[in-house]
């Protein structure tokens, strides 16, 4: 049943302030934090066809014979006690029978685990890839608001969690727990049929079995439900600190985020520490109620055959077999009730994963449809309304934006959107591509409500490019299709020359060429113009531009204004262009222009008509007048620039290609079959550095001696014991003077084995809780502290995107601390083994020989099924791993995916790299479950035929039946122990490959260490002599593109407290002088200087350097926190500013906005990557951010651009005022943001072109003469 809709907004992590508000209003914002309701287990099966579900069905049988098979076993081991014990004069061919049926058994067991393995791993496997790919077609069609209300940076770890969760109710943990409940009950129903007394009285051990398993189950799921909570927090410090790694650099922030990490890692210790002291409790608890109920039976079963009482069953005198029989029934089956744990506790956290899996998969969300829209279809609009619009954002319903709006346009229109920052712009035209729906008025199409159409054809019949374009990780030919994906070659070719990507002609892969995480590889310009690619694709109605031609130089918008009018006119019916700006230069000749202010539409008109009425738009326009030249040379100008000065190499960051092609599935599948290889070598070379290792829990060394200590004690406990029920089951054959004694001596052994089990086996666990996780947090920091300390090159590695860094920090340190489990199964394993041989050796040597050789056999067996296990997993882990980027760019740009439209073949190319994974599945599940059914049946043959060589032994007097059979016990026992340790050689593997790969981060050397700087403080005459620059024949190529060059002998100088002025085309090397500037890269020849004494940057403390700057790039990044604390950002440990400071620099960046409505002031929330903010108020908290550092050189890309016109006439001239003093370079494109710049510097083709004033170039009529006639 699908949950209503307005109740999708209450569930999940929603915590929003907002006092005073009535309950309704809680209820729509989803302030009341409710949990998902756990599902039934059948729930989880609602996704399987048919097939697989017959599938299951043989895998759920082939587990309950398997479970089966081992207590019918004891039935044969009663009598041939009984024959052994007895030994009766036809006792050879009696023990033959016995053997020979127990191998028959043996091979019931091997076809029944077979097929338990293969079809659960089948099942499992595709369960797990087809929910994988629901999750994520169903997030993608949940509506914008239901992203705003969320940790949208936890959310891939969320998905990925619950569905490595789920998946656990189809493993080998739940088919394992099958397979002990049906050994558990068959057990139960033998024990009842060879003597129902003595069976219910060890009943007794179930019930206090079941009550330990209750109480430890409940606080283990109570904690471990506290932990990925905790974990989920963690995890999402740690993604937006990846994805804002510049930032964080930039202005020194590397510890901070540490410490925030370092905060929400010790809760995840903390819980984790209880989880595994009360694990610890119930594993003790089982195996105490299990010694104790040796004592139990012994004693009771004593008692009944010295009284001569009779068993029902058989009508005699209680028989040592039946006892046995009875007892070895209730042994094997309450053994498998520890067993059954494990596979429950699965399912219970697939419960838990599932309820919310299917809650947000049944949630209808109000606006977007995954599957059948049953709503009208729409192949094209005429006309937009909006009419008598009231909107507030869900997650700031006491702020409203939009009161009462009205306006239209109609298709072939050119239409402008303009006003302040914050005055409803962007939500306009989030209302138009339906991201929202307003909470009164209407959006009218054609005359019919937005809400009675198709809202997937809504966005085929609307392109749209935002202010802060987004990119896929996978190349710029499948960016642009995803927009159309059934668009022709000709066509991607006509739209690439529309959007002027001359670039992709000089990469080496043109259109394939892979464009990074979230488009990193590109400059601000480049991905715009892929955007704006993408969006003409569609051959759309109208085409939504929010700023979208911002990040252009002059030439590239004029050239792509052009061609929007040229394309606007040219297809049938007209093109309708709606663009929201704050250069009014850009909408001058739109058929209509709104201006807005308070969210109400306060003038339209055209631009004549709006310059006539004197009004606001007038204000904002003269604002941005800088000269009264006539603008009749334009075209001229604007041919003669393109052709001189359009460099023939571009900026940009570095592009990667995987393979040297497009990122498709064959590509991928090369590089893990490379990688496969690679850690294939690596297991057979690499020494894993332990003591090193252990340093990570050097703190907690005490903790050593109760977890070995407790290890040996648990290890030595079942050879020991063995041993003890040799001598009570010899005792039941001695005459009654003796046999009670003796049995009343073994059963005080046996209370006193459980008391010593239930102390050392608790203490055991929980050292090693606190060693392991204390382990595993010191591990996560460390490995987080390396991925800060990487030069930005590091970062830009295809093979280091944010995703999968953060994916190794979470799944890495899990790995590595499976050398401490092993490090206590080791001892507790030659504890065993050698307790267990010196006993079988010490009574008889013959029997344990021949035993002994059963061993490799035994191993041999389980170390195949484990190999089978590990490859039929690792490419599917690695496969994973890479497509995990697709969830996380896909879910945290989710306007852009719903805009474009493109859900369809994100989920698409998703399930391509899941279904890489699921090649060669059948064939490796029937390989894997002869393995597996191999190593589950031998032990049967290998028992049988032990038996019947006692049985020679006896019969030919070499041996006496209470030697025979402790040597057998002891030498099974032994192989136990051993095969304890052979069941980690797998989980070893992983661990290395982990630990190999966490010493190489943490041992790599950074090009740029700005933890751990090296360089001087150079000595200074003042503060601001650190904003002399200069820079010397500095020539560059990006990391990952050497064959590129970018800067090509770049040289100036620029005296400290001077500003210039950067322009220039896009990709001529701007930027990446900025980069150079806040030493993001060296250069690869060259020096670039600072001060008066011309120290090289390079010998320079990075991190005081860069408390030496501040800067505000195009796309600002802001951290899910307050105000407050984004400001406050750049400030060095320790540092404090004024309140007077702080409010100075509030008014310099315009912040106002802050205060109005009811606002908090800088105590208000950004939310997630700063969504609760427009691009103008972001951009303003940014710049904000930049001066209260008071640096002696203050970096500007592009600052002011996503400014409204109002609001930039104040910061620009704040920005002028702060920079008295100081050092100042801004890149523009935007030149009446820079005329009055103390230097310009013309970039083009990585030099210098031409520089000088504003004045002086502009006489020279040059490069900059030609880019000032465009501006205008």
């Amino acid at each position: 049943m699908a949950v209503p809709a307005g109740k999708a907004d209450q569930l999940d992590l929603v915590v929003v302030e907002s006092p005073g508000k009535t309950d309704a209003e809680v209820s729509e914002i989803g302030e009341l934090k409710a949990e998902y309701e756990p599902v039934r287990a059948s729930k989880l099966l609602a996704l399987a066809t048919p097939f697989e579900m017959a599938v299951l069905s043989v895998g759920v049988f082939g587990a309950i014979g398997h479970g089966a098979a081992q207590p019918l076993v004891t039935v044969f081991f009663g009598d041939i006690i009984n024959i052994l014990g007895q030994e009766k004069d036809n006792m050879m061919e009696e023990i033959s029978k016995m053997c020979v049926l127990m191998a028959v058994f043996g091979g019931v067991a091997i076809v029944c685990a077979a097929f338990q393995f293969m079809c659960f791993k089948y099942f499992g496997e595709r369960m797990q890839k087809r929910m994988r790919v629901a999750y994520l077609d169903s997030v993608l069609h949940k509506d914008v608001g239901w992203f705003d209300m969320r940790q949208v940076a936890s959310l891939p770890s969320q998905i990925t969690g619950d569905i490595d969760n789920i998946a656990e109710a189809f493993s080998e943990k739940v088919s394992s727990s099958i397979m002990a409940v049906s050994c558990f009950t068959s057990g139960y129903i033998l024990a009842f049929n060879a003597g129902w007394m003595l069976a219910l009285v060890l009943l007794s051990i179930l019930v206090l079995m079941a009550l330990g398993l209750k109480f430890t189950g409940g606080a283990v799921r109570e904690i471990r439900m506290k932990t990925q909570s905790w974990y989920a927090e963690a995890a999402a410090t740690v993604e937006e600190g990846l994805y804002s790694m510049r930032t964080v650099v930039a202005f020194g922030g590397e510890f901070r985020e540490l410490a925030k990490f370092e905060a929400a890692i010790k809760e995840v210790q903390k819980n984790g520490v209880s989880n595994g002291l009360k694990g610890g409790i119930g594993l003790a608890w089982i195996s105490t109620v299990l010694f104790a109920g040796y004592a139990l039976a012994f004693g009771f079963g004593g008692w009944m055959r010295d009284n001569d009482i009779q068993n029902p069953t058989t009508g005699e005198v209680w028989q040592p077999g039946s006892i046995m029989t009875c007892f070895f029934c209730i042994l094997i089956g309450a053994i498998n009730l520890q067993n059954i744990a494990p596979g429950f506790k699965a399912m219970q956290g697939a419960k838990m994963s599932g309820g919310r899996f299917f809650g947000i998969l049944e949630t209808q969300s109000a606006i977007e449809c995954s599957g059948s829209d049953g709503r009208k279809s729409l192949e094209t609009i005429d006309h937009f309304e909006l009419r008598n619009v009231h909107f507030y954002y869900p997650a700031r319903p006491l702020i409203k934006v939009l009161d009462g709006i009205c306006l239209s346009f109609k298709k072939g229109q050119k239409v402008a959107v303009v006003g302040e920052s914050g005055s409803g712009k962007s939500t306009v035209m989030a209302l138009l591509e339906r991201f929202y729906d307003p909470q009164d008025g209407q959006v009218l199409i054609d005359g019919v409500d937005v809400r009675d159409y198709s809202v997937s054809t809504l966005r085929k019949a609307i392109g749209y490019v935002g202010q802060e374009p987004v990119l896929f990780a996978t190349s710029i030919r499948e960016n642009i299709m995803s927009g159309y994906p059934s668009a022709t070659e000709k066509d991607l070719q006509q739209v690439c020359s529309e959007a002027q990507l001359t670039f992709v002609d000089s990469l080496p892969n043109k259109l394939d060429t892979f464009v990074g995480s979230g488009g990193s590889q590109f400059s601000g310009g480049q991905k715009q113009r892929i955007a704006i690619a993408r969006a003409l694709i569609k051959n759309a109605s109208f085409l939504f531009l929010d700023e979208a031609t911002s990040a252009l130089d002059n030439a590239s918008e004029k050239m792509i204004q052009d061609t929007l009018d040229h394309v606007s006119h040219a297809r049938a019916g007209g093109l309708g262009i709606v663009s929201i700006a704050h250069r009014l230069s850009t909408v001058q000749n739109s058929d209509v222009i709104f201006v807005l202010s308070k969210g109400k539409v306060a003038e339209q008109g055209t631009h004549a008509s709006l310059m006539d009425a004197n009004g606001l738009y007038h204000a904002l326009a003269t604002a941005q007048q800088m000269s009264k030249s006539e603008h009749q040379k334009k075209e001229a100008s604007q041919k003669a620039y393109s052709g001189d000065v359009t460099p023939q190499s571009q900026e940009g960051k570095d592009v990667a290609t995987v393979g040297g092609a497009t990122v498709r599935n064959s590509a991928l599948e090369d590089v893990h079959e490379q990688e496969q290889e690679r850690q294939k070598e690596l297991l057979k070379t690499y020494k894993v550095p332990m003591r090193r290792l252990l340093t990570f829990c050097r703190p907690e060394w005490l903790y050593w001696i109760p977890a070995l200590f407790g290890s040996a004690v648990d290890g030595c406990s079942m050879p020991v014991i063995s041993f003890i029920l040799t001598k009570a089951i010899v005792a039941f054959f001695l005459p009654k003077e003796q046999m009670m004694a003796k049995i009343q001596e073994t059963c005080w052994i046996f209370l006193g084995i459980a008391l010593a089990n239930l102390i050392f086996v608790t203490g055991q666990h929980w050292a090693f809780a606190v060693l392991g996780e204390a382990m595993t947090a010191r591990i996560r920091v460390a490995i987080l502290k390396a991925l800060f300390r990487q030069e930005i090159g590091f970062h830009d590695d295809p093979q280091n995107t944010p995703a999968m860094s953060a994916r190794a920090l979470e799944v890495y340190a899990l790995r590595v601390t499976t050398f401490n489990r092993t490090f206590g199964v080791e001892v507790g394993a030659l504890s065993c083994v050698a307790c267990g041989l010196g006993l079988a050796f010490g009574y008889c040597w013959q029997m344990a020989l021949v035993m002994l050789g059963s061993i490799p056999i035994l191993m041999g067996a389980l170390m195949l099924q484990r190999k089978t296990e590990e490859g039929s997993n690792k490419k599917e882990n690695e496969l994973l791993m890479l497509s995990q980027q697709i969830i996380t760019d896909s879910v945290q740009n989710a306007r852009t995916v719903h805009a474009c439209g493109c859900e369809a073949e994100l989920v698409q190319l998703y399930s391509g790299m899941l279904n890489s994974a699921l090649k060669g599945l059948p064939k490796r599940a029937i390989l894997g479950g002869c393995f597996f059914g191999f190593a589950a049946g031998i032990r049967f043959f290998v028992m049988s035929g032990g038996f019947y060589y006692g049985a020679v032994l006896i019969n030919e007097g070499q041996t006496t039946f209470e030697a025979m059979l402790v040597a057998f016990m002891g030498v099974i026992f032994a192989g136990v122990g051993a095969g304890r340790c052979a069941t980690m050689l797998g989980d070893g593997a992983k661990a290395k490959l982990a630990a190999h790969g966490i010493f190489s981060l943490i041992d790599r050397q950074s090009a740029i260490d700005g933890l751990e700087p090296s360089g001087s403080i150079p000595v200074l005459p003042t503060r601001y002599d650190a904003g002399r620059i200069e820079f010397e024949n500095v020539q560059f190529h990006y990391p990952f593109r050497p064959q590129v060059k970018v800067l090509k002998g770049m040289s100036f100088t620029v005296s400290s407290g001077m500003s210039v002025g950067l322009v220039g085309p896009s990709g001529g090397g701007k930027s990446t002088v900025m980069a150079l500037l806040q030493r993001f890269y060296d250069p690869m020849q060259g020096t670039v200087f600072i001060g008066s004494g011309r120290t090289p940057l390079k010998d320079v403390n990075i991190r005081w350097w860069r408390s030496q700057l501040g800067f505000v790039g195009q796309e600002p990044v802001l951290f899910n926190t307050s105000v407050r604390a984004n400001v406050l950002y750049g400030l060095t440990d320790g540092e404090t500013v004024s309140d007077e400071h702080l409010e100075r620099c509030k008014k310099m960046a315009n912040l106002s906005f802050l205060d109005e409505n009811g606002g908090k002031g800088l105590d208000t929330e950004v939310g997630p990557r700063g969504a609760q903010l427009s691009g103008g108020q972001k951009q303003r908290v940014a710049i904000c951010r930049a001066l209260v550092r008071d640096p002696p050189l203050l970096l500007l890309d592009e600052a002011t651009s996503a400014l409204d016109t109002q609001s930039e006439r104040v910061v620009q001239a704040s920005l002028e005022a702060a920079r008295a003093g100081r050092t100042c370079f801004a890149i523009a494109h935007r030149l009446s943001t820079i005329s009055n710049c103390d230097i310009i510097l013309v970039v083009g083709d990585g030099v210098v072109i031409e520089k000088g004033t504003h004045q002086e170039l502009v006489a020279l009529q040059g490069v900059y003469h030609k880019l000032q006639q465009q501006s205008h």
